[in-house]
């Protein structure tokens, strides 16, 4: 399961526009703003397959909970299975 949700959110992140991701996001139970959406597709836009199997670099962890704040880096993570 936890792949499937990792490989839905990196497809979603590269297939919607950011009015989209926000919903989808809201959907799963995470607000974000759209200024919050752009940037966390820069930092994820080198996102890739593997990342399912041998998880998301710390690098990237990092920026993105400097980003969302701790609440919300938790909740993301938890909805991608990490």
């Amino acid at each position: 399961m936890k792949t499937i949700q990792v490989l839905q959110w990196f497809e979603n992140l590269k297939g919607m526009n950011d009015s989209e991701l926000k919903d989808f996001a809201k959907q799963q139970g995470l607000e974000l703003s759209l200024e919050e959406v752009q940037k966390l597709q820069k930092i994820l836009r080198h996102a890739n397959i593997s990342w399912a199997l041998t998880g998301i670099p710390k690098e990237v962890q990092k920026k993105v909970h400097k980003l969302l704040g701790d609440k919300r880096y938790k909740k993301l993570m938890k909805l991608v299975g990490m």
